[in-house]
């Protein structure tokens, strides 16, 4: 169902790096297939094919895979082998559930300690989205979508919060890369980016944090669909 003669286990682009840690590299890579759907939900991970792309001994690939087990984004099998594990909705609930606990709380903060160069980010990343609403550029809309809560997240806080969050919802965001060809409009993910931006620069924490309440959110509109369109991608 998912082989695809002549197409590589993982994206062309993927390349290791001799001189950095082999394992956190393979992770990455791996992570960021997952994720993106170029490996899709139920495919078969082969080891040898892996290594042999990125040019490498099994024992970086093993330990990585291991990792992601931990992290539910595989299934390993003693008899049937290696697998990308099909999207649970508990597992999106749970995501959804860290990811707003902590955003909302980085939205608090950064309505307290508001500044113009927090707001210049914001507002140069929403004139970036403005125009992948123009272009009908979904897949860069998404990336600039990451930039925009990165941004209110690592405002007062070092990386290791977004490093939680985003590891938080890695089942969700299977779902939203999953999601973009959908009806829902673009420009409807930028005026929900332009009412969180709007509260914050207004200094009013509850409306900052019920619009980014509603934005992340709107996943589960989402979900009735895919379920119905791709059902074979997710855990019965």
């Amino acid at each position: 169902m998912y082989y695809v003669s002549n197409r590589p286990p993982l994206p062309e682009s993927s390349v290791i790096v001799r001189k950095k840690n082999l394992v956190q590299q393979v992770y990455q890579i791996l992570y960021e297939s997952i994720i993106s759907l170029w490996l899709k939900p139920g495919q078969p991970l082969r080891e040898k094919e892996i290594c042999e792309q990125l040019q490498i001994s099994r024992t970086p690939v093993r330990e990585a895979l291991l990792k992601l087990a931990d992290e539910r984004l595989i299934v390993i099998l003693d008899r049937s082998g290696t697998y990308v594990s099909r999207i649970n909705i508990q597992d999106v609930r749970e995501s959804q559930f860290i990811r707003e606990s902590l955003e909302n709380a980085m939205v608090r903060d950064a309505v307290r300690n508001w500044n113009t160069d927090l707001s210049e980010k914001l507002s140069l990343l929403l004139e970036q989205q403005k125009l992948c609403v123009k272009d009908d550029n979904r897949l860069r809309l998404y990336e600039l979508d990451e930039m925009f809560h990165r941004t209110i997240v690592e405002f007062r806080f070092s990386s290791r919060i977004w490093k939680i969050i985003n590891n938080a919802k890695a089942q969700m965001d299977r779902v939203r890369i999953l999601a973009l060809p959908l009806p829902r409009s673009a420009a409807e993910i930028v005026e929900e980016h332009s009412i969180i931006y709007e509260a914050l620069c207004s200094g009013n924490e509850t409306q900052a944090v019920e619009a980014m309440t509603f934005h992340l959110n709107t996943v589960f509109t989402s979900l009735e669909q895919l379920l119905e369109k791709h059902h074979e991608y997710f855990e019965e």
